[in-house]
């Protein structure tokens, strides 16, 4: 056979290395590099594996994979952030976010217990909390007399109290009894809707609250 000039079989090695050329083609760069040392080097140099080590790296390839795993960093603690804000914001509004339980004959009754002490007794399915302000010295009528102000807050979750206490099938009644203050300390006692806070904030007023209360007891 014909001996082949280098530098046409070195124009089809990267073809060769490839394996894309026809196996005459390959019998004949074969047959070359059996009696060609340098053609040897050059399809061995063409097979080796090209290997960067890390120390090496581009600083622009560092930069861009720091800033990469920052960003995804920063993406997975939002993410978590957010996701717990989510479930704080909804545990928060079924639980705890509660609003006055409007009055009606039958929800809450004033009983004298055997301790001399008046007691509001809830008789509603559940509540979440009771806010009472008194016994407070307040005019009614031209009259001062002691008065206690009350009222009953639920929230979204289905009767809270009884669940906790009692189970689902249950009521035992001394968990609905809230003790006031003692029968001799109290004219009056009133359920109304009611922020002692800002009433004490806008001078202690207590007035527009018994324009707007239920009449629960007097004495």
């Amino acid at each position: 056979m014909k001996e082949i000039n280098c530098h046409i079989i070195q124009d089809i090695l990267p073809l060769y290395v490839d394996e894309v050329v026809s196996d005459d083609t390959r019998e004949m760069v074969e047959e070359h590099l059996k009696h060609c040392e340098e053609c040897k080097k050059e399809v061995a140099f063409m097979k080796r594996e090209l290997y960067l080590p890390v120390e090496k790296e581009v600083p622009m390839i560092k930069n861009l994979k720091r800033k990469w795993r920052n960003k995804k960093l920063m993406v997975s603690g939002l993410s978590v952030l957010l996701t717990g804000l989510i479930l704080f914001g909804a545990n928060y509004l079924v639980f705890h976010h509660d609003t006055l339980i409007p009055y009606s004959d039958s929800l809450v009754q004033i009983e004298l217990q055997d301790d001399g002490r008046l007691a509001s007794h809830y008789y509603g399915e559940g509540y979440y909390s009771v806010h009472v302000a008194g016994p407070l010295t307040v005019e009614i009528d031209g009259k001062e007399k002691r008065a206690v102000f009350l009222h009953y807050t639920k929230t979204i979750s289905s009767s809270p109290t009884k669940k906790l206490f009692n189970g689902k099938d249950s009521r035992n009644e001394q968990d609905f009894i809230f003790s006031l203050a003692s029968l001799d300390d109290i004219d009056v006692v009133y359920y109304a809707d009611f922020d002692s806070m800002e009433i004490f904030d806008q001078g202690n007023n207590w007035e527009p609250v018994i324009e707007h209360a239920e009449l629960l007891w007097e004495k």
